[in-house]
């Protein structure tokens, strides 16, 4: 079983290397990172001589943006592959291969969520603004983890092909923007609470929540989301 799983991990792997959109999707969060990492200095001196509003006070809450945006963009990788196997038949064969259809949707979301955990955990230093202790970035990297599954299996259940997908993407791409609900009072506020996004920034941050408990109501929101959308796809390929 191990054998065959590093198999269709592998086989993954080739399909990105060879799809030039998909080959670039990994890097983007870094490049944002890099740039902001410029950027945003004289922007925010720019800023607070022109309105006394002190940009790199909130540089913390930039950092846990970016630190889940690997998870955005594995997750988009890895549900355009699920779409392209669903267009293709593949998907349908699933159920014949030693490990199943669950495990190879398993394996598929796996890879990209291991990846998109390590990701997260570099693309904060190179970022280099905004003070995240180690055990709290290592909280918001593993909630953008569980990001991968959610963007890939929402595509995949309600996207009819890579088009739609894109346009699906940019409809959700406001989830990205979650974490700054910590910034508004209630009851507003509570709007953001089913997305897990926002507990990555209370994980980070703790305003108004510890960062333990956070941490497991975004694991919690994670798996929720997952498995209902698992359940919508399911019965896609059906």
């Amino acid at each position: 079983m191990r054998t065959n799983a590093m198999r269709l991990a592998a086989a993954d792997v080739r399909l990105v290397v060879r799809d030039p959109l998909l080959l670039l999707m990994p890097f983007v969060p870094f490049l944002a990172a890099a740039a902001l990492r410029f950027i945003l200095p004289p922007l925010a001196a720019f800023i607070e001589g022109a309105t006394r509003f002190r940009l790199l006070d909130y540089a913390t809450l930039i950092r846990v943006v970016l630190v889940l945006f690997p998870g955005t963009f594995y997750g988009m990788i890895a549900g355009f592959l699920l779409l392209d196997d669903r267009d293709d038949g593949v998907s349908s064969y699933w159920g014949a291969t030693p490990v199943g259809r669950s495990g190879y949707l398993a394996v598929r979301l796996a890879l990209f969520s291991v990846a998109a955990f390590v990701a997260g955990l570099a693309v904060g230093p190179v970022f280099g603004l905004g003070g995240l202790p180690p055990l709290r970035g290592a909280a918001v990297a593993l909630i953008g983890a569980g990001q991968v599954g959610f963007f890939a299996l929402f595509l995949a259940a309600f996207a009819a092909d890579k088009v739609e997908g894109l346009a699906v993407l940019k409809a959700m791409s406001g989830l990205d923007l979650a974490p700054l609900a910590v910034l508004l009072p209630l009851p507003v506020r509570a709007v953001a609470w089913p997305f897990p996004q926002y507990w990555a920034a209370e994980a980070a941050l703790g305003r108004f929540a510890r960062p333990l408990p956070a941490l497991l109501l975004g694991v919690v929101a994670s798996a929720v989301w997952i498995a209902a959308l698992a359940a919508r796809y399911r019965r896609r390929v059906d």
